[in-house]
Formats: C-alpha cells, sequence, structure tokens
C-alpha cells in the first residue's frame, strides 16, 4: 500500500499540474491539455476506465519587458497594460487499455485588457484616461492520446509515457469590443490577440512525460511538449499596422513549447497529502518550425519555481500550483527584426544603427486549481487493477 501512494502522489504531480498552461499576459502562450488527461488515483487509467476533471487559473500581468530588462517607468507613468486572465479547463480521459489513454478538454477563458490614451482635450497635461476591453468564450478544443512505454502494474520506480495531440481552430480570434478613441468616443475593434480565445491555428503537439524513483518516497518527474502551428497568419489585423511591413501586421498563429522537471514526496502517515517542487520553462519561438514566418506575434519565454501541493481522498483529487515567474524574457520577433533591417537600409554610419525589439507584459505569478475524479468499478480498492500494490 505504501508504494502504491507514493507512485499515486507522484502521478497526481507529474501528469496532472499542466491543465492550465495559457498566456504569461502579451506574450500568449495557448492552454493545452494533453499532459493533463491522468491526474487521478493512480498514474495510469485501467483500460475502461474514466476520469472527470476541471482546472482553473488566474494571473494577472502588467509588468512589462525587453528581453530580461523590466521597464518599470511603464508603472511609474501610469501607461503599463494590464491583462486580467481567468481560464477554466473541463476534462475528460477514458482507459483504451492499461497503458494507452485518450483524453479531450475543452476550455473557457474570460480575458480583460486594461489600457491608457491620452485625449485630445488632454493634449497638453498629457493626461492619460485608463480603460478596459474584454474577449471571452470557448477557447480552442485540444484532444490526443498517451502511451506509457512500461506496463503501469509492474514499473513502480520509473515509466515514460508518449503522446500526440491536436489542438483545433475552435476559439475565436476575432473577439470585437468598444475601443476608447482619441475624441472621446468608442469604436469598435478587433482585440488584441494576448486576450483573443484562440489563435485560429489547427496545431499538433508532441508530448513527453515521466517520472523515477530517487530515494526512498522521493520522485522525479518531468514533462514537456512542442506545438506546431503549420498557419503561418490567421487574417487578423493588429489595430495598429506597421507601415512598411507588408504581412507583419497580420496576427500569427505561432507554435507554442513547454517544459517542467521537479521533485515531490507524499507526506504524512496516510500520504494523501503530496507537496512538490519543479522549474518549469513555457513560451512562443519567434519563428515557427514550420509555414510560414511573416505574421505579428510577440516571442518570449518565462522560468518560474513552482511549488505545489496535491490532496487525495478516494476517487477524488485536489491540487494547488503556484509557479512563480523568476525570468521573463521577450525576444525580438520577425517583426522587430524586419524593422530593424529597413531602418538601419537607410543609415550610412554603422555607428548609429538601431536596434528594435518591442517590449510585452508579463505576470509574476499564476494561481492553478483543480480537481478530478476518477470512475471506475475498482478505483476505491488496493488490489485495483491500475495500481502498484503487488
Amino acid at each position: 500500500m505504501k508504494k502504491l501512494l507514493q507512485v499515486i502522489g507522484f502521478a497526481v504531480l507529474a501528469i496532472g499540474v499542466n491543465q492550465n498552461i495559457q498566456a504569461q499576459g502579451c506574450v500568449a502562450v495557448r492552454q493545452m491539455g494533453g499532459l493533463t488527461g491522468l491526474s487521478s488515483s493512480s498514474y495510469n487509467l485501467a483500460k475502461g476506465e474514466i476520469q472527470v476533471g476541471a482546472n482553473y487559473r488566474y494571473f494577472h500581468s502588467f509588468r512589462h519587458f525587453v528581453g530580461t530588462e523590466e521597464q518599470p517607468q511603464r508603472q511609474e507613468l501610469g501607461t503599463a497594460v494590464n491583462i486580467y486572465s481567468h481560464a477554466v479547463d473541463l476534462n475528460f480521459t477514458y482507459g483504451i487499455s492499461d497503458r494507452l489513454s485518450a483524453y479531450i478538454t475543452l476550455p473557457y477563458v474570460d480575458n480583460e485588457r486594461s489600457q491608457t490614451l491620452v485625449l485630445n482635450q488632454d493634449a497638453v497635461s498629457k493626461a492619460r484616461t485608463r480603460y478596459s476591453v474584454y474577449a471571452k468564450g470557448m477557447a480552442d478544443v485540444r484532444f490526443g492520446a498517451n502511451y506509457w512505454l512500461k506496463n503501469p502494474q509492474k514499473a513502480s520506480k520509473g515509466n515514460l509515457s508518449l503522446g500526440l495531440g491536436i489542438k483545433l481552430a475552435t476559439g475565436s480570434y476575432t473577439e470585437i469590443d468598444d475601443a476608447l478613441q482619441t475624441d472621446g468616443t468608442k469604436k469598435s475593434a478587433v482585440m488584441d490577440q494576448a486576450i483573443q480565445p484562440g489563435d485560429g491555428g489547427v496545431g499538433f503537439s508532441i508530448e513527453l512525460q515521466g517520472f523515477k524513483a530517487i530515494y526512498k518516497n522521493i520522485y522525479g518527474f518531468a514533462n514537456g511538449y512542442y506545438m506546431f502551428s503549420p498557419r503561418e497568419a490567421n487574417g487578423t489585423f493588429k489595430s495598429a499596422a506597421r507601415t512598411g511591413l507588408e504581412g507583419y501586421e497580420i496576427y500569427a498563429s505561432p507554435d507554442q513549447y513547454f517544459g517542467r522537471a521537479g521533485f515531490m514526496m507524499p507526506i504524512g502517515k496516510k500520504q494523501n497529502l503530496t507537496v512538490s517542487l519543479a522549474g518549469r520553462f513555457e513560451g512562443i519561438p519567434a519563428y515557427d518550425a514550420f509555414g510560414g514566418q511573416v505574421a505579428y506575434r510577440r516571442p518570449g519565454y518565462v522560468i518560474a519555481i513552482e511549488p505545489g501541493i496535491t490532496y487525495r481522498k478516494g476517487q477524488h483529487t485536489f491540487t494547488l500550483f503556484v509557479p512563480k515567474n523568476m525570468v521573463r524574457n521577450r525576444i525580438q520577433s520577425a517583426a522587430d527584426i524586419a524593422n530593424q533591417n529597413l531602418q538601419n537600409s537607410v543609415i550610412t554610419d554603422p555607428t548609429k544603427y538601431v536596434h528594435v525589439q518591442g517590449d510585452a507584459a508579463f505576470a509574476d505569478y499564476s494561481i492553478n486549481i483543480g480537481y478530478a475524479f476518477r470512475i471506475g468499478k475498482k478505483t476505491t480498492t488496493p488490489e485495483w487493477k491500475g495500481g502498484l500494490d503487488k
């Protein structure tokens, strides 16, 4: 039983935490669900078993960065863009066999973007008026499958799972709201890509997750994915096009990536409570692996420290993870480089060459709360076939 509970603790953490990978702010990393369909009372679903769950995530981005350099003047001047994001995932997983499972994730988002504008009447004083716009609705649905390389009934000390996932273009990428204009009126406009529920592209991902017993009841784990998005752009134009850079004013449907590794340990007499500490790395590249490259995005990444806690009671599993962003990097985009080359093409003195690199707003942390329920005839017994108490 002790061995079973140890592996149970690992499984919830190593597989179940990533249900709500989403935007860190202006760098719009879309939610992915392929690594999350298995969080439950064991690290695999037995054949014919079902798991249902829900995950909630919140973050507030407001710190602006160019590269890794924070721009504190944005807060001091009151010009910082603030994004408030609420996201809920509904997850369904089915055990096709003891090794193979299939999942589907139905996401919903509710996003707010708060920004400022100098009205014509305030042109002399330069006073800024802050206003908010909103975008909400169903985001991009994901589905896929994961396969454990070793038989979970025998692999209590370590295992590795490979997976493939698909992200559909079900979320709206053309949400419109009333944006304040300099004359004080409001005008309907397409919202920034950072708060759109979807990105307009169909993507496919390669996923990996695994664990290894380190010492007694301490386990190491790692998981990650890379999502390929072959579609270059979704056809939606930025509110402010970049003059002279044809194509870069259209929003991209970008690739994205995620990686996470750390340690966990069950505690207490019954070991129903598990604590973990992990490092995580997620972001959007400046260029996609496939497809065209001429489209607008805010590429970048974050590196975070992620403490977590999981509690399991029978068929119920509850999780709380609070990643704290330690490194935030808004890297040069293809549009930045094109703009830089355009400006430098008319400069004859190399000492006066300009460097162009946009900024992006990032959050300090995010809050992730999850719940999962395992449906199976023998779930509550130690002898259940998906367990490891042999």
